[in-house]
């Protein structure tokens, strides 16, 4: 009975085993298929999402192909009366054209007949000026070319002939301007020659202007103005100086009357303008002198030099000056002396000459 017991529940667990094993396979195939299901959901929401897709585009298709077609329409409707516009433009432009040429046409046959006329009006000038020259006068005019280049050839001519007329008066207005100049300078030649004869030979007609004194006189004064210019520089010099000078002064003097605490003697200043106050300073054995201030006095001895250098200096140059004008003085008395000599009815004209050159020349 046991052995039968256990036999059935083996068969048991088997069939349960295997109806395990069935319903899993079941609920894997349900879980399949679930998937299989949501997979095609979403399939068919994608489709869905598509078509609606496609049905918008579809619909914005069908609007831009209505502009389109309008546009179309507008443009051949345009297109159409441009090309009206444009038919009756050319039709315009070409009866344009055609009164155009018939208008050049016309001014070419109008050229030709002012290029007849010339031409006639050329013969006619030169026949008349042929005429006036006492030429011969042709009957009858010629058209050939051969006389039309020797018509240009006499215009070229005449125009050069004319051209030599306009030159040949301006040569000769230039001439008469020259010819002026020349006897305006032997106008000038002439004076100045009558005034040298009479300034050699001491004529009273002579200019009464000496040219010499009045030289010498401008050299005289301008070497007085740079002498005062000069001695005008050196005072400023000096006054600068002095001032310089009486300043230190003043400012000795205010430190020796501000002694210090602890000097019980007070040195007395030394202030020292001119020579003599330098002797007395240095005979004097009431003050004492230390380094500083024999330095003040040996600056202001250099100082006394130089203004003696250069006021010796300005003396020189005043002397200098001076000495010119005594020798110019002399020169001219030599002249004057020579000039009263000739003077006299015993003079030779000769000898005069020769005097005067070089006393002029030096006075120079």
């Amino acid at each position: 009975m046991k052995e039968n017991k256990e036999v059935e529940i083996l068969e048991l667990k088997k069939q349960i085993a295997a109806l395990q094993q069935k319903c899993s396979a079941k609920t894997d195939t349900i879980v399949r298929l679930g998937q299989d299901l949501e997979r095609s959901e979403e399939q068919k929401k994608g489709y869905a999402a598509r078509v609606e897709t496609l049905e918008r585009n579809l619909e914005r298709t069908e609007r831009e192909l209505q502009l389109v077609c309008a546009c179309q329409n507008d443009m051949k409707i345009k297109f159409g009366t441009e090309k009206q516009d444009l038919i009756e433009d050319v039709e315009k432009y070409k009866r344009e054209n055609q009164k155009l040429r018939c208008d050049r046409q016309e001014l070419l046959d109008e050229k030709a007949d002012l290029k007849k006329d010339c031409k006639t009006f050329r013969q006619t000038i030169a026949q008349y000026e042929v005429e006036k020259m006492g030429g011969a006068i042709k009957s009858t005019f010629s058209s050939d070319e051969g006389e039309v280049a020797k018509l240009e050839a006499h215009e070229k001519l005449q125009a050069k002939c004319k051209e030599l007329e306009s030159d040949l008066r301006s040569m000769l207005g230039i001439k008469e301007e020259l010819l002026i100049e020349r006897d305006e300078m032997q106008r000038k030649v002439a004076r100045l020659s009558n005034e040298l004869s009479y300034l050699l030979n001491g004529d009273p007609r002579r200019v009464a202007e000496d040219l010499d004194s009045l030289v010498a006189e401008n050299r005289f004064l301008k070497a007085k103005l740079n002498t005062a210019e000069e001695e005008s520089e050196s005072i400023k010099m000096t006054l600068a100086k002095y001032k310089q000078m009486a300043e230190a002064v003043n400012v000795q003097s205010m430190v020796s009357r501000s002694p210090k605490a602890g000097d019980s003697e007070e040195k007395p200043s030394v202030a020292v303008i001119n020579m003599k106050q330098i002797r007395e300073l240095l005979a004097s054995h009431a003050i004492e002198l230390d380094e500083s201030d024999y330095r003040a006095i040996t600056t202001i001895l250099l100082d006394l030099c130089n203004d003696k250098q250069m006021a010796l200096a300005h003396s020189r140059r005043a002397n200098k000056v001076l000495g010119m004008r005594l020798h110019e003085v002399e020169s001219k008395l030599a002249v004057l002396d020579v000039k009263s000599r000739s003077s006299s009815p015993r003079h030779d004209p000769e000898r005069e000459i020769e005097l005067l050159v070089p006393s002029t020349s030096k006075s120079e």
